[in-house]
């Protein structure tokens, strides 16, 4: 109930980045006026009560954490504020935020250069 109520209260962009966080399946439906929507609440209600005790106190430190998930992609070299409690956690746990944010930002841009290099290929096909 508390995760939950926790849940409710973290809005549409910390909902849809725990989706992706914890790999759950975001199902669109269809709404009223035609459109599609994604009700997070009712998907993570399923999720959080088949969760252990222990599963649960993950779920809500991952709660309070999830918000400094967020970049804007527009800084290039944005990293994360060592005020943030993602980063005082990091430092907490004797991990190396800076080793993973390497290793993360050299996987992004290799996708990124195959990307590219996929639509060169179609573009010449055509």
């Amino acid at each position: 109930m508390v995760a939950l109520d926790y849940f409710r209260r973290l809005g549409h962009d910390n909902h849809h980045r725990l989706f992706q966080v914890y790999g759950w399946e975001e199902k669109k439906i269809k709404t009223s006026w035609g459109g599609f929507s994604i009700e997070h609440e009712k998907l993570a209600q399923d999720q959080v009560r088949s969760m252990t005790s222990a599963d649960l106190n993950r779920f809500m430190v991952t709660c309070a954490l999830v918000s400094d998930l967020y970049y804007t992609g527009f800084g290039g070299d944005e990293v994360l504020s060592k005020g943030s409690n993602l980063s005082q956690a990091a430092s907490r746990y004797k991990v190396n935020a800076t080793k993973i944010a390497a290793a993360v930002t050299a996987e992004l841009s290799a996708k990124r250069k195959g990307a590219k290099s996929k639509r060169r290929v179609s573009k010449r096909a055509r």
